[in-house]
């Protein structure tokens, strides 16, 4: 049995912290450790094999993928591409970095199905607020998909607009 909550009389949406996923960032992170030290993805496995990929590759990029996150607290005014340099999951080898954002998804796919369908009441519920959601997933998507290169670039860019900031605000 699970308590759910509406935030306003006339919001037909259901709100569950254990479906929220600022809520079970920790638990999801213990399924994903869980699963890669169990080997529960053979094709995943394979490819981490082939890629000569230890536990210790895996528990540096899970580490760094978790600091990433906790950037969003720590320093608010950092943007997600910062927090993700930041972090040094960039650092961390291309196969570890794949396989903790699929095993990731693969904990969020399930958690989504599931708390998707318990939140929706007469066909009105969480789906109606997924486009804001797909907006981040698809910066993330398209900031981690870009070459090293193009990352430094964007990461000079910023550099550049801030100091640009900073010098028309202390002029004023």
């Amino acid at each position: 049995m699970t308590i759910q909550a509406r935030m306003a009389a006339e919001d037909p949406r259901l709100y569950n912290p254990s479906r929220d996923v600022a809520h079970n960032f920790q638990k999801v992170m213990e399924l994903v450790a869980e699963r890669l030290e169990d080997n529960a993805w053979p094709e995943l496995d394979e490819i981490l094999k082939r890629e000569g990929v230890t536990l210790d590759d895996l528990g540096e990029a899970c580490g760094a993928y978790c600091k990433y996150l906790t950037v969003a607290v720590t320093a608010p005014e950092m943007s997600m591409h910062a927090g993700m340099e930041l972090s040094g999951f960039f650092d961390c080898k291309p196969a570890a970095q794949v396989a903790i954002l699929a095993m990731i998804g693969t904990c969020y796919a399930g958690i989504q199905f599931g708390g998707i369908r318990e939140a929706t009441i007469g066909g009105k519920g969480p789906m109606e607020t997924v486009g804001d959601v797909i907006k981040h997933a698809e910066q993330f998507q398209a900031y981690v998909g870009i070459p090293r290169w193009r990352r430094r670039l964007i990461r000079t860019k910023a550099r550049i607009i801030k100091a640009v900031q900073i010098l028309r605000n202390s002029s004023n």
